[in-house]
Parts: C-alpha cells; structure tokens; sequence
C-alpha cells in the first residue's frame, strides 16, 4: 500500500513538473489539465476512494473526503481564467456521464455549465471587494489562504447545486440533501487544497532552481 502511495505521489510530482514547464503554452496546457482530471478521477474512483471506504466514515457515503479532480479543475482556472472552460465543461460530462448515464445528458451539461460560471462569478465578487484574490494585480497577494478561501466558496456553490440536481433525478432523498453538499465541499475544498499546496511548492521549487 505505502509503495502505491509513493508511486501516485511520484507520477503526480512528474506532472506538475511537465505542467511548469508547458504553462506558455496554451493548447498544450489545457489538453494536459483535461487529461490530468480525467487520470485523477481514476486514481480516485480505483485506488483513493476505496482506500477512504475502508476507514468506514460517514462522509465517505456519498463524495471522497479528498476529491483531487476539483483540485485541477481549480488549477486550470487559475492558469487559463476563461480558456478553462475547456476542460471543466469535458472532464466534467465525461465522469458526471459515468454516474447519470447518457439520458441525463442535457441536465448534465446544464449542472456543469452553472457549475464552470461560478468561478469567473465568484473572482469578480471578490475582487470588487478590493481582494487580489489571485494577485493579478499585485503578485503579493496570491496566497495558499485566499485560494483556499476561494476553493470554499466554490465547492460550498457547486456542492448546493449538484445536491438539487441529485435530488430532482431521485439519487439523494431530499432529507439527506443538505449532508450530501457537506460531503462534497469537504472532498472539494481537501482535493483542491492538495493540488494547490503541490502546485505551490513546486513553483518555489522551481524558483530556487533558477536562482541557483
């Protein structure tokens, strides 16, 4: 278990790298960021998830406690704003397509469409509250914190309107409606927490590199 473990670690290290080094280019970085949420989900769905299963939590009954796909798609909106429509909107409907089934297409691309929206949505509230969240303005201002405060408030949005969309297609009973979106911000906000904190250091990595 703990050489599976150094293994996805080493081969997650090995992309961020290869990420450093495309982010200038564009058609590259975002076909990598599709294929790196898509490689994610199954490293959540066959090895993360079960592995959380076993320690028999009850946040684990509907969502991952540590969902590492939201962490990319995170990323990719970080490093592209608007280009990453691309990659949420694919990457989503192909694994929301795996729980739904294809007759739940058109509600799928509705869910992931209001879904892509809220971050473009919520950095221009923030901003407009004269917060830099992602230090556009003033490189200071990009910290772990405030990205983390801003992957919150997504997964809190995200999680409300995936539990209405569950609820309506009778996979949750509205009574656990409300735990559901609990669930899912959790494993939201600690997946994106994981790949930000990765994404960071190697970056300073990266910086220290260059100096020398």
């Amino acid at each position: 278990m703990g050489a599976w473990s150094k293994t996805i670690f080493d081969k997650l290290i090995r992309n961020l790298q290869l990420l450093l080094r495309i982010l200038d280019d564009r058609k590259k970085l975002t076909i990598w960021l599709i294929i790196s949420a898509l490689v994610m989900y199954e490293i959540q769905k066959r090895i993360i998830f079960p592995l959380e299963s076993l320690l028999n939590f009850e946040v684990t009954q509907h969502a991952s406690m540590v969902y590492l796909p939201a962490g990319i798609i995170f990323l990719s909106f970080y490093l592209l704003r608007w280009w990453f429509l691309p990659v949420i909107l694919i990457s989503r409907m192909i694994i929301s397509l795996q729980f739904s089934g294809l007759e739940s297409w058109v509600e799928v691309i509705i869910l992931n469409g209001c879904i892509a929206l809220l971050y473009p949505l919520w950095l221009y509230l923030l901003n407009s509250a004269k917060w830099d969240v992602f230090g556009d303005k003033d490189q200071s201002q990009l910290t772990v914190t405030g990205s983390m405060i801003f992957a919150l408030l997504i997964s809190f949005s995200s999680g409300i309107l995936s539990a209405i969309q569950q609820t309506l297609l009778g996979a949750v009973p509205m009574e656990q409606a409300l735990q559901y979106t609990i669930h899912f911000v959790v494993g939201d906000t600690l997946g994106t927490g994981v790949v930000i904190f990765l994404f960071y250091k190697l970056l300073q990595l990266n910086i220290r590199t260059q100096n020398k």
